[in-house]
């Protein structure tokens, strides 16, 4: 199976407060992962205001994902927002593999040896 690298950047409603942003990234996330896709950057770029009204909302809070995955996920993620009451837009684009970057390592644990 083929991992492609795609973009996709959410506008989730502006009501959600950070640790309710925070749950949201982390859903995503979990959502790109268990369809096998390798996250390569999480951009929070805040709360910013819309080119229009959407929902009768003014602004909405934009979050950019890079990942590499099979293109048969990029379908499932898109039903998924298209379901959730707190995404209000979503767009998901491939783009080169040159653009795309390095997968993130999960955050090693600290504390040195380990030993007994």
């Amino acid at each position: 199976m083929e991992l492609r690298c795609y973009e996709s950047v959410l506008i989730f409603v502006p009501e959600l407060e950070e640790p309710q942003l925070e749950e949201q990234i982390q859903w995503v996330k979990g959502l790109l992962e268990g369809g096998g896709a390798q996250l390569v950057e999480i951009e929070n770029w805040g709360r910013k205001r819309l080119a229009y009204e959407i929902e009768k909302r003014k602004e909405g809070s934009y979050v950019l994902f890079r990942f590499k995955a099979p293109g048969t996920l990029v379908g499932d993620l898109e039903r998924n927002c298209r379901l959730s009451g707190e995404v209000i837009r979503h767009l998901t684009v491939r783009i080169k593999d040159k653009e795309c970057g390095r997968v993130q390592e999960p955050p090693e644990e600290e504390g040195g040896e380990g030993g007994e």
